[in-house]
């Protein structure tokens, strides 16, 4: 095929004497790139494998990361072996694109949740359009050991058919997390696209490219804010980072920091 370049206690902590100071003190922060691209969005380098991504962002020091690919999730199964393997927590992502062009990161606490958004995702992209290669760049399916499956030929880079509050929502039927990427550019941005953030729609957190600080439009929705890389090159992964105050590096740890709850918090570098 081608080729791209300590122990568990046996007791609870809960039914231990002084329990519950343990558990009050036991936080700390993880550091997180919740937006990375692999080599499957067209836009993306050929190096970035889920295997490199992994590489690249234990060296440099993250907790959590999140391979969000353009309206797909085909690298994702392997990348959580890897993961596993390699010790990272990785979450199940994807970068869908709106009606209106309003790109939305969707984090999922497993596999089978992303591809039942990633069924959704492929229903609603025109039939009719596929990825000119030579144009948009190639949409590479990859395995664990960086090996070539094949080339996925729908048009990742377009936008589906599904209006931004309608796709909100369908990321929370699936128990997801609908996260508004990068408010602060001046393409596909919810911003960007349709000037306000609408009132209406339950998004969980808000994506700040960082650099310049957080907009007002952040702070005037009363939403969490989140930095990540978007990365494309392996070079990226990690510039942009959010420290999370957690028990624990998992789904549900950061879905109740972006709620504040249970002295959980968010800050972003």
């Amino acid at each position: 095929m081608e080729r791209l370049e300590g122990r568990r206690s046996l007791w609870p902590l809960e039914g231990r004497p002084g329990a519950a100071k343990q558990m009050a003190t036991k936080k700390r922060f993880f550091t997180a790139d919740l937006h990375i691209h692999s080599c499957l969005s067209p836009c993306a380098e050929l190096d970035m494998t889920p295997k490199r991504i992994i590489q690249r962002a234990l060296a440099g020091g993250l907790d959590i990361i999140a391979i969000a690919d353009h309206n797909s999730c085909e690298n994702l199964e392997p990348a959580l072996r890897l993961a596993g393997k390699m010790g990272i927590t990785l979450l199940a992502a994807m970068e869908v694109a709106s009606a209106e062009e309003v790109h939305v990161l969707a984090l999922f606490d497993s596999l089978q949740a992303a591809l039942g958004m990633q069924e959704k995702v492929y229903a609603s992209l025109p039939a009719d359009l596929e990825n000119d290669p030579a144009f948009w760049g190639e949409q590479v399916v990859v395995n664990e050991a960086e090996e070539v499956l094949g080339f996925n030929s729908r048009l990742l880079a377009g936008a589906t058919g599904m209006p931004l509050n309608a796709l909100v929502e369908a990321i929370h039927a699936l128990g997801g997390l609908a996260i508004a990427s990068h408010v602060d550019r001046e393409s596909f941005s919810v911003i960007s696209q349709l000037g306000f953030i609408p009132p209406g729609v339950r998004f969980d957190a808000l994506e700040v490219s960082g650099g310049k600080g957080v907009p007002p439009c952040v702070e005037e929705a009363g939403l969490a804010a989140v930095s990540s890389s978007d990365a494309h090159r392996l070079e990226d992964v990690g510039k942009k980072k959010t420290r999370f105050l957690l028990d624990g590096a998992s789904f549900s740890e950061i879905a109740s920091a972006l709620k504040s709850e249970g002295g959980r918090s968010v800050v972003i570098d």
